[in-house]
């Protein structure tokens, strides 16, 4: 009988929350979307096994949310795209967030829509 994947619990907290953290985790504070979904996949197992559409809401995130902005790659780097950093003026606010989010039962969370 074949066995059936682990499923890890969805995290309590919302996409931008777990994007600022991927990011003040990171040594220069700005990541590639790559990097953000890996930090993501390995912070949160739930992301290894999660329905496909997550890194949709990722770069979702990225491109509404006033808190992270993008930044231009030093010249004569190799790879395409573009790095994602916090916005500064918005730092403050992303730290109050984190914590509201760790805060809240997470039995209720599951329960609520609230992904983005």
């Amino acid at each position: 009988q074949p066995q059936q994947p682990k499923v890890f619990p969805k995290p309590v907290y919302s996409y931008s929350c777990l994007i600022a953290m991927s990011l003040r985790h990171s040594k220069m504070g700005c990541l590639p979307v790559s990097d953000i979904y890996s930090y993501m996949m390995e912070n949160f197992p739930y992301f290894k096994t999660a329905p496909d559409g997550w890194k949709n809401s990722v770069r979702h995130n990225l491109s509404l949310n006033k808190c992270f902005e993008k930044v231009e790659k030093a010249s004569g780097t190799q790879r395409k795209g573009c790095l994602w950093a916090m916005n500064p003026a918005k730092i403050g606010k992303m730290e109050e967030e984190v914590q509201k989010w760790k805060r809240k039962d997470p039995e209720a969370i599951r329960t609520e829509h609230c992904s983005s």
